[in-house]
């Protein structure tokens, strides 16, 4: 008989999800900022200039083959998980020699050491992109895949994952936040690419102190009882995990509502100091409101997902996230008719926004635990590493679409000299909520009641 997992010990292993908050906000937030810079930002175009085709930037296809190479690291480390014999476990190990080269290879694609637009620079960012991705997969597929085992009540576990995500969406305000640590390290006369990169090294260092203490939390097989390991190719298990229909469902509504949720990370500085012409230096104020109000509902979601079901916050936020979308197209023209108070119509937004990021963060990891528990119920077999590479890879292709698809739009109608044109950040809108339209089909579609039911039945039986 396996000893119940100690709240201060779970508390402990959500700390990993700081610094996801942290790199992920780097990452998804600031890497086109970065490397496709504006005249305002005033860092240095690093990257050359040329397109592929005429319209793809060098950052979109550095994205694009990261993520390629990414989506064939997903379940080689799944299945490597899923099978492991080491002595301390199936997934902590991964962990423990994943977490330092997470956090390095995270610092070291915004180090491009040579001069402005230099080829060296392209493939430096390529490299570390790639590190950075594969270490995540290595970290985080094993680390996810643990949660059903050590957390088998869905009860408790969307309790897990409400201290999850505060601490996700909690180090996530603080990255929103780098804008205002960077102007004010540019007042003692650093410069702007040097302030940047100062600041993302303090984050780099708080990363990686949450990643090894998550790392070392608890001894895994002090919780875990002994699973049967998957028999069969790889190939067969994703065959399996495909056959599931509630998760071919949950994985499309996930997937797209990711997608618009990267959208919108990805171009949210622009939206913020383009469309609604907020200056800069207060742009954090945005972020830090949608992010400290989705905070605030975080208990109200959880209540009310209990007493009308997960599937229905995750709808509603889909429909709020649309409407958006269609208040971000017309940004420019809303701001121009209160001249003056643009900042207080970009507070406005990061309220209305606070409710799809409180729900699509906190959510879809709850269902997708349900679903991992009815497939090993009905099966017999624990394919936690596959689920979690699956719910990984649904993460890393989001981000990776986003970037390539607005790294690319953005530059529609630039000005000469520059990479991103008023258009462009208008159009970013409109593909993400033609995704979130998506997404709200598919989760309309999943059954979440047969899935509870079924568990619920089997624990009744098994008592």
């Amino acid at each position: 008989m396996t000893k119940a997992l100690p709240k201060r010990k779970m508390v402990r292993y959500c700390l990993s999800d700081i610094a996801k908050g942290l790199f992920n906000g780097m990452i998804g937030n600031y890497l086109l900022y970065f490397f496709q810079p504006t005249v305002k930002s005033g860092i240095p175009s690093l990257l050359p200039e040329n397109k592929l085709l005429g319209f793809i930037t060098i950052m979109a296809l550095l994205t694009g083959i990261g993520k390629v190479i990414d989506a064939i690291t997903d379940p080689w480390v799944a299945g490597l998980s899923d099978r492991c014999t080491h002595k301390d476990g199936r997934r902590m190990p991964f962990l423990k020699y994943a977490a330092a080269p997470y956090a390095i290879s995270c610092l070291m694609i915004f180090m491009a050491p040579f001069k402005q637009g230099s080829v060296g620079n392209a493939i430096w960012v390529g490299f570390f992109l790639i590190a950075y991705y594969t270490s995540y997969t290595f970290f985080f597929i094993p680390r996810n895949a643990l949660i059903p085992e050590v957390i088998p009540d869905a009860k408790d576990r969307v309790g897990y994952y409400g201290i999850s995500t505060a601490f996700f969406m909690g180090s996530s305000s603080f990255m929103y936040a780098a804008t205002l640590f960077v102007n004010i390290i540019k007042g003692f006369g650093v410069s702007a690419l040097w302030s940047w990169r100062i600041v993302f090294t303090i984050f780099a260092i708080i990363g990686l102190t949450c990643v090894l203490l998550g790392a070392t939390a608890f001894k895994e097989k002090d919780y875990v009882t002994e699973n049967k390991k998957p028999d069969g190719s790889l190939i067969k298990s994703v065959k399996t995990i495909f056959k599931n229909k509630s998760f071919v469902l949950f994985f499309a509504g996930d997937l797209f509502s990711y997608i618009s949720m990267a959208f919108f990370q990805t171009a949210m500085l622009y939206y913020i100091t383009m469309l609604l012409n907020v200056p800069e230096s207060q742009s954090f104020l945005v972020m830090l409101s949608a992010i400290g109000v989705a905070l605030c509902l975080f208990p109200m979601i959880v209540k009310l997902s209990k007493i009308h079901g997960k599937k229905t916050m995750l709808v509603i936020a889909s429909v709020v996230f649309t409407v958006v979308f269609a208040f971000i197209f017309f940004g420019d023209k809303l701001a121009a008719l209160v001249p003056g108070n643009e900042l207080f119509l970009g507070l406005f937004m990061g309220v209305v926004v606070s409710f799809p990021f409180a729900a699509i963060n906190i959510l879809p990891q709850s269902c997708m635990s349900d679903i991992i528990q009815k497939d090993s119920i009905e099966h017999g077999v624990n394919r936690e590493g596959f689920f979690s590479a699956t719910k990984t890879f649904i993460e890393k292709i989001a981000y990776s679409l986003a970037m390539v698809v607005v790294s690319s739009v953005l530059a529609i109608g630039a000005p000469q000299g520059e990479s991103v044109g008023m258009l462009g950040v208008k159009l970013t809108g409109v593909f993400a909520g033609v995704f979130s339209l998506v997404s709200l089909i598919f989760f309309i579609l999943y059954d979440e009641k047969s899935v509870t039911e079924f568990i619920n039945k089997h624990r009744k039986e098994s008592k």
